[in-house]
Order: structure tokens, then sequence, then C-alpha cells
């Protein structure tokens, strides 16, 4: 099994499925994974689950060469805003509809009894253009096509993930990446500003940890240094950090206090100063007129 298709597996078997895999077709192609919810001793629920895990954005339904004398893969591009309904179509067809497919999986449905029972659809993707997400999305689900994203997955097992011993491989390098690498601050913070980050991607981190309470008390302890480098980096115009402090930071009781505390600066009370004199000289001139 590929890694993805392993923790999708692992996924639905810590949601109390269970789950039947290596299904083959005549042609010896892989049907993806059959999961099964029970009620006490009856089966109440069919899934058939297809992953198709792609690390880019570039998302596609790819039919894998099991041998040397398979055939090329089959490539369904979804980037296509034209021609989205036929992408999605086919790629149904392709996974789901054909008639090899239908038959190997009806065999092993045959096998638990269960020739009658409907079969929910699931098709567990990789990365999907943000900009058509939702689109993409309603586009399966209008065709009885439930899409779950592969991220919301592999985010679920890490966090539940403890600190026992997993015998299976690709769980024990999850778990060891949370506990070993993600638990690292310093190593953290370099995989998160690295390349295969993006100018929107590290806006859209940064956002989502300040929007977190624990993070925002923890500026408390930050250094003045640091936080002027953030302040100066922000790119804030004087009236913008005006308004900041005017209407988000600063009160009744600490705006005279900041007042009086900016007027002890060398620079500011210099600066001050010279307005203050160019103010007074107006006014002369003024009540000279």
């Amino acid at each position: 099994m590929s890694a993805e298709k392993e923790i999708v597996n692992y996924w639905y078997n810590k949601k109390g499925l269970f789950t039947v895999n290596n299904i083959k077709t005549s042609s010896n192609r892989d049907c993806g994974i059959l999961a099964l919810k029970f009620d006490k001793d009856k089966v109440n629920e069919v899934l058939h689950v297809e992953v198709s895990c792609s690390i880019t954005n570039n998302m596609s339904a790819n039919r894998k060469a099991i041998s040397e004398h398979a055939q090329k893969p089959k490539v369904f591009d979804i980037s296509d805003t034209a021609n989205l309904d036929k992408s999605v179509g086919k790629i149904i067809e392709d996974k789901f509809n054909s008639k090899d497919v239908q038959s190997a999986i009806g065999s092993y449905i045959r096998n638990f009894s269960l020739t009658g029972q409907n079969i929910r659809r699931v098709l567990v993707l990789g990365a999907v253009p943000k900009s058509r997400k939702s689109e993409i999305i309603e586009k399966f689900n209008e065709k009885n096509v439930q899409v779950i994203e592969f991220e919301n997955i592999i985010y679920d097992v890490i966090e539940k993930l403890d600190t026992q011993y997993y015998k299976n491989d690709i769980i024990r390098t999850l778990q060891l990446t949370k506990y070993l690498l993600l638990s690292e601050p310093s190593k953290a913070a370099k995989l998160l500003v690295n390349d295969s980050f993006t100018s929107a991607s590290r806006k859209e981190f940064l956002a989502s940890i300040l929007d977190s309470d624990e993070i925002l008390k923890e500026f408390k302890k930050t250094n003045v240094e640091r936080l002027a480098a953030i302040v100066k980096n922000v790119g804030l115009k004087p009236d913008e950090l005006a308004k900041m402090l005017e209407h988000n930071i600063l009160n009744k009781r600490t705006r005279r206090l900041f007042l009086n505390s900016l007027n002890e600066q060398e620079k500011i009370r210099k600066v001050v100063s010279k307005i203050i004199k160019k103010k007074k000289a107006e006014a002369s001139l003024q009540k000279f007129f």
C-alpha cells in the first residue's frame, strides 16, 4: 500500500470501521479501500474509498501502472475551469463506475452477504487549488461522491498519536515526526519558512497562529527588540500606527502615561519642540494680520 493509502486505512480503523485492502480487478488494478461500519453483528454502512493524493495543486486521477506491460496511466486534469464537470465525470467513471471496479467491489460485498447494501462513495484528495476548492467539492457532491481532504485526515491522525510504539512503519514515522521534530520549536520554524511555503501561505500561517489566545499571551514574554522588529517589518504607516495605538492598545488610563513616556524620549522631544515653535510662529503671524 502507498503511504497515503496506509494513513487513510489507519484513520478509518481508528474510527471503528473494518477495512479491506488490496482489492484487485481482473486486470490487476487496485480498487482502493472497502470500509465496513458494523452495528453489533450487522453492517449498517459500506464505503468504497479511493485515494488520489498529490502534493501539488495539479489534481488528477491517475491509474498506476502495475507491471512493465501495463498501459500508460490515465490522467484527468481537473484544473481546467471550462471542463470541470467533464473532468469530474471522468474521474468518477474511472474510479467508481467502471465495470472492472464494480465487479471487484461487488464480489467482496457478496462475501459479506451485502448484495443489496447501498455503497457510499468517498474520494480522498491531496492538494486541491484553494481558489476552486469549494467548486470542486460541490461538483463531486452533485454526483454522489463525498470528498475528504487528505490534509484533514493526516492532521487528525498526527494530532491523536500518543507515545506508544507503533509497528506500522508509516504511522511510526508520523509519530517520530510529531514528537521529535515538530516538538522542537527552532526546527519546526525552519520548516515553515522554507521554499515550499509561499508568501501567501506564510501570511495564512501567521494569521492562524495569532488567532490563538495562548500564542498572544506568549507575546508578554517577548522582549522589546523583537516586538520592535515585528512592528517595523509590518510596514505600518505613521497614521496607521497612531490609530492602532489609539483604538486597539491604549486606554484612558494609559494614554497619558504613554504621552509622558514618549515626551521623555530625546529625539521625540526635539521633534515636538519644533512643532510647538512652528505653531507659535504661525499664531503670531495671524495675530499680526
